[in-house]
């Protein structure tokens, strides 16, 4: 089971890849943002068609939408403030051009959203009572 997710997560991740690094191009390159920007932007809409292909196909999650956001919001700050932090670092600090340090980036938040979505936000519910929350 581990590897099918993992395989389908990485099929979702090229998706959603494709859609972060296109809106993170079109806000450089035409909007003329600056790349942090951009790169909030990108990972915004990367998550959002993310978070129901991996919700309904890579774990078939039977949790509800509504009592399990606060998890989903939780993973993807973090992913977020991570993808942030090392743009920031690798941009400013080391002046590596933006889409070479998008791509590095692109190497560690996946694999850490991965590993907090398949343990934590899509994890059956372990409620005491025996409840699901599907």
């Amino acid at each position: 089971m581990l590897s099918r997710q993992a395989f389908r997560y990485v099929i979702v991740g090229m998706l959603g890849t494709v859609a972060h690094l296109g809106v993170l191009a079109v806000f450089v390159e035409v909007l003329g943002q600056d790349a942090i920007t951009g790169a909030v932007a990108g990972f915004l809409s990367a998550l959002s068609v993310s978070y129901m292909l991996n919700h309904y196909w890579t774990f078939q999650s039977h949790r509800r939408h509504l009592s399990s956001f606060w998890r989903y919001i939780t993973v993807s700050l973090a992913g977020l403030l991570l993808n942030i932090g090392m743009m920031y670092t690798l941009v400013t600090f080391l002046n590596w051009w933006y889409f070479t340090a998008q791509l590095s980036v692109i190497l560690v938040v996946p694999v850490c959203n991965f590993l907090l979505n398949r343990y934590w936000k899509f994890a059956a519910n372990s409620d005491p009572h025996g409840q699901s929350d599907s």
